[in-house]
């Protein structure tokens, strides 16, 4: 019966994610999905190497100030791009194909997070913490964004669910499935290591021998951490394709300060994630003891809360960092309500907690849907406008600069590769990096002496675009850029 309950929740989990996933990049984090599609689309255009991924940005913004004139991208291994080019090869570059993979990835992460409960809690807590991962409205905003992390948590989520059976098991199918799913999380995301706690945990409830340990087990990691190794030296060839990523453990120095933790677990757990009610039946689930005295999710639970420490800047400026929380995060959730159901000893008569547990889960999902719907709007249509107006008009190989605070977002719609911002002289990005065209939706100090000294394509009352190959006006000393 259970199966057939799971498979209801898979589908309603896939109708929620089929809400708006056509829409453009140009939503939430639209900066962070439009870099991730944009590598994409470039194994189309360029050649299919994923060991070389490019994408639209040749600033210097997000790489220690390093030019990137070939438009290198080392970031993640493109696992989830290798993914969603068939479906481009096939049926050309749409958004909804970047989307549903993610969508499909995080309908294989209800399964595991079902299997994984089961096992450690109950069947019904399992069908629960099912549900509540594939209803949370943060979770279905993310799991159907262009975003890598939806590919990751199933890829580890399948690690801890096959690593833990090997390590109950001992069996071969297991272990190369665990390894193979090892290999492909840290390859995607190196905080896949935030995801082995419970499983070292559940070894030492295993072997009590550190020769077995050694011999056995951290053989085994240090296989499935050899290819993230390989991966890291060889994009090092390139660092002006790597992103700066030492301000994201503390940059800002904000952590364990006031304004972390008003972040995280008033903005995050309170009004996104949980909403209150929801943060009341996780904390709830995570005080209780567990039956078996096995503290697997609670070790989980930790190390998940861990990585919101150690990466306390990059989880408080962008929330998608969250979104691995959210598995632990929904089997806490069903572990409170279950408990509530069954009533509490030295609490209020049962009655009453089973009114308060059916209370608390439609308010968990009404509160947290009005706050994450503003998620779905797009930021700026204009940009879109003018994107698409230069895709049209521009050379296929030219080089744009599309000020936009340096978000890659106009880039992307304008399908060129170029700067996201103005951070050399109009005349080096001419000379020196060969861009030929000014697109801008602002008619600021710099859009203004561009349009003084270059000849306008096309202008509009949102958008002008300005052809930098032919100079209508000396530039001189007399009229120095802004």
């Amino acid at each position: 019966m259970a199966k057939w309950f799971l498979v209801v929740i898979i589908l309603l989990g896939l109708t929620v994610r089929l809400y708006k996933i056509d829409s453009p990049i140009a939503d939430w984090h639209s900066w962070r999905q439009a870099d991730t599609a944009a590598v994409t689309r470039s194994l189309l255009k360029d050649g299919f190497n994923p060991l070389i991924p490019k994408y639209d940005d040749l600033s210097n913004v997000s790489s220690n100030g390093l030019v990137n004139p070939k438009g290198y991208r080392f970031v993640e291994f493109p696992i989830y791009n290798i993914l969603v080019y068939p479906f481009y090869l096939m049926f050309g570059v749409n958004p909804i194909f970047d989307r549903l993979v993610s969508a499909l990835a995080s309908l294989g992460s209800i399964i595991f997070i079902f299997l994984i409960t089961r096992k450690y809690v109950s069947e019904f807590t399992g069908l629960l913490a099912a549900l509540f991962f594939a209803i949370l409205p943060f979770n279905i905003f993310f799991s159907r964004t262009t975003l890598p992390e939806p590919t990751f948590i199933f890829l580890a989520l399948g690690m801890v669910f096959f690593v833990d059976r090997w390590i109950d098991k001992d069996d071969r199918l297991n272990y190369w499935l665990g390894l193979g799913f090892m290999t492909a999380a840290l390859l995607m995301k190196p905080w896949a290591i935030f995801f082995m706690p419970p499983l070292f945990y559940a070894i030492t409830k295993k072997v009590k021998s550190l020769a077995t340990f050694f011999r056995k087990y951290l053989v085994f990691f240090f296989l499935g951490i050899i290819p993230f190794i390989l991966w890291r030296l060889w994009i090092l060839q390139a660092p002006e394709g790597i992103p700066a990523s030492d301000w994201l453990m503390n940059g800002d120095g904000i952590r364990f300060k006031p304004a972390f933790w008003w972040w995280i677990i008033s903005e995050r757990f309170g009004k996104e994630i949980l909403g209150v009610t929801g943060a009341v039946l996780f904390f709830l689930g995570l005080l209780f003891r567990p039956k078996s005295g096995n503290y697997f999710l609670h070790i989980w639970a930790l190390s998940s809360f861990l990585f919101m420490v150690i990466f306390a800047t990059g989880n408080v400026r962008h929330n998608y960092y969250q979104t691995g929380f959210l598995p632990i995060a929904s089997i806490f959730l069903g572990i409170g309500f279950t408990k509530l159901v069954e009533g509490v000893n030295g609490f209020v008569p049962r009655i009453w907690t089973i009114l308060l547990a059916l209370l608390f889960l439609p308010l968990t999902f009404y509160f947290t849907w009005k706050v994450n719907a503003e998620f779905y709007k797009v930021n700026n249509p204009v940009i879109m406008e003018a994107g698409n107006a230069a895709d049209r008009i521009l050379p296929k190989d030219a080089k744009v600069v599309a000020p936009y605070n340096g978000d890659t977002a106009f880039l992307y719609q304008i399908n060129r590769q170029g700067f996201p911002v103005v951070s050399l002289p109009i005349a080096d990005l001419i000379s020196v990096y060969g861009v030929s065209y000014y697109i801008s939706t602002s008619m600021d100090s710099k859009t203004a002496w561009v349009l003084r000294h270059f000849p306008i394509v096309t202008q509009t009352e949102s958008y002008v675009v300005a052809d930098l190959t032919r100079i209508r006006m000396p530039l001189t000393e007399e009229d120095p850029e802004p």
